[in-house]
């Protein structure tokens, strides 16, 4: 994390808890205001505090500069240990939970000295948070959920996070035994959202020589009887590597990427040729190992071709190959660009420029702009004048020429009743349609309003479609047969929200989306220019989806829409 994002980081930390500690409400706003205006700031901020011109930052008094130059100098401000120490250690914690925020957490501590998940949870089930003001059974009841969903996916981890922990520990092991392959398994390789731990196989003879190799990155390395070794990664998720022998690794890397139902239907069409394919290895009917080196090898014998890794859940992948049907899914190099979008004129953290030109870094032709309407006004939504304004600066942008082409659009809120909050008479690209408000209507009246906002038809896009976040928050209740048949029948498109918290559509649903012929949009949802990257997961989940390059808008040139 740089400098800029860490100094943010602990400003943000600090006005959350000087506000659970209920010091000057003036303070709080100044920590929160800083630390907004230091994240959507450009520039190097580590020569500004060399030369002692950090107060030429808009909000950045003597007081909070002084605390950045702390952060810059990789030290913890001493105004944020005593604030931690000042409170305990949970409660924090609490305020993570949807609905509850920084005063209600204070009065649940103040009033009946609850400072942790599980003091809260007892609270609820004893009845004790009716009675207080700002509660209510309602109030208890969603807490309660929301202790349940994150008791749910304990020990869970996003998809990011996995594939970090796993390329990481690829290359250590390929470091310490060049020649050896190493590659990435399990979960992570077939794009799953969220994963249990992130999994290795490599050709290494033994895992112990690579012991110091693993321990220098792996947190409690260690060798398992089955000659592979386990640990965990600095962010938390599990390591664990499987070792095999050259000439089996392909058969191997095939046993510990499918899920079960994949394997299962594997060793059911391996019996009916004689064979056997069990624990990572492939054998004839005398019980000598078959040589499966690759992959490919392993799926020849059973009489397929390859089936790439994010279609090996055991849903028809097996019977589509063995019919010729597989498709040629969508590849990450098939992106031309992307839409949703944010910059400083909203939420996001670097100015349309900055934005472009890092969208050109990548290669990328096209970069669709989609800051935030005027409904968003705690993300500094844009109103009509702006949003013209905005459309001028793309425009002259573009006259300047040189790629990517950067397009006009908005990520308009769905109102409660379907409708867009669009300002008239601003010409627009694109809509990216989202829902930012009222995830608590009903499951027909949530679907009436999603399939009223789809029907707007082309150029539209409906943005995470769901509105859930990964390991936090559900998805509302909505009919989504109804939402895309609605966009089928209009001609609007869904969103892929590349977003490594959000990954919203669901690859289920992704699947059902292109059987539909429903135009799917992967959306980094960047609000930084590294963001960008983020296409990476969303491409992951349309090829979970089984979404070629065809069913994806932003592989094809400009305009999409005709």
């Amino acid at each position: 994390m740089d400098s800029r994002r860490r100094a943010a980081a602990a400003l943000e930390e600090m006005a959350l808890l000087a506000e659970l500690a209920g010091e000057n409400p003036f303070k709080v706003r100044a920590y929160a205001n800083a630390a907004r205006a230091i994240a959507r700031g450009s520039g190097d901020i580590e020569a500004l505090a060399a030369r002692g011109d950090l107060t030429s930052l808009p909000g950045i008094g003597k007081g909070i500069a002084a605390i950045v130059a702390e952060v810059i100098g990789h030290g913890e401000p001493a105004q944020l240990a005593v604030l931690r120490a000042g409170l305990p250690a949970g409660l924090p914690e609490l305020v993570a939970l949807p609905g509850l925020g920084p005063k209600r957490a204070r009065a649940l501590w103040h009033e009946l000295g609850i400072a942790s998940l599980g003091e809260l949870e007892y609270a609820c089930r004893e009845n004790r948070l009716v009675a207080m003001a700002g509660f209510g059974p309602a109030t208890q009841k969603r807490i309660l959920d929301a202790i349940e969903f994150r008791r749910r996916a304990g020990g869970s981890h996003h998809i990011s996070d996995g594939w970090r922990a796993a390329e990481e520990t690829a290359a250590a092991i390929m470091k310490a035994a060049p020649g050896a392959p190493a590659v990435v398994a399990g979960e992570v390789r077939r794009s799953c959202e969220i994963v249990a731990e992130a999994l290795v196989v490599c050709a290494a003879p033994s895992c112990a020589a690579l012991l110091s190799a693993l321990a220098a990155l792996l947190q409690d390395a260690a060798a398992d009887a089955a000659g592979g070794a386990a640990g965990r990664h600095p962010s938390g998720v599990p390591v664990r590597v499987v070792t095999a022998p050259r000439a089996s690794f392909g058969a191997a890397l095939v046993w510990h990427t499918g899920n079960a139902r994949h394997l299962e239907q594997l060793a059911a069409r391996a019996a009916t040729g004689g064979l056997s394919f069990a624990a990572g290895n492939l054998t004839d009917a005398s019980g000598r190992a078959v040589d499966c080196g690759e992959e490919t090898n392993l799926y020849e014998k059973l009489g397929l071709p390859w089936i790439p890794p994010e279609l090996r859940e055991g849903d028809g992948e097996i019977e589509a190959a063995a019919a010729g049907a597989l498709p040629e899914l969508v590849r990450e190099t098939d992106i031309l660009g992307a839409l949703h979008v944010h910059t400083t004129d909203s939420d996001g953290t670097a100015p349309l420029d900055a934005m472009a030109d890092a969208a050109a870094a990548l290669g990328w032709s096209l970069l669709g702009i989609a800051d935030h309407s005027q409904a968003a006004a705690y993300a500094h939504g844009l109103d009509a004048a702006r949003l013209r304004a905005q459309g001028d600066a793309v425009a002259a942008r573009n006259a300047r020429g040189g790629a990517p082409l950067v397009l006009r659009g908005t990520e308009a809120d769905i109102l409660a009743d379907g409708a867009l909050d669009l300002p008239e008479g601003v010409p627009l690209d694109f809509v990216v349609a989202s829902v930012h408000s009222s995830f608590r209507q009903s499951r027909e009246a949530q679907t009436a309003r999603l399939v009223r906002a789809v029907s707007r038809g082309p150029g539209t896009i409906l943005g995470h479609p769901t509105g859930r976040l990964l390991l936090a928050r559900e998805g509302y209740q909505v009919d989504l047969e109804a939402v895309l048949q609605a966009a089928a029948a209009s001609g609007a498109a869904v969103e892929i929200n590349a977003h490594p918290f959000r990954l919203d559509l669901d690859w289920r649903w992704v699947r059902r989306a292109v059987a539909l012929g429903v135009p799917i949009s992967i959306g980094p949802d960047a609000h930084e220019p590294a963001g960008l990257a983020d296409v990476r997961w969303g491409v992951g989940i349309a090829r979970k989806g089984w979404a070629t390059a065809g069913h994806v808008l932003n592989t094809g040139p400009w305009p999409w829409w005709r």
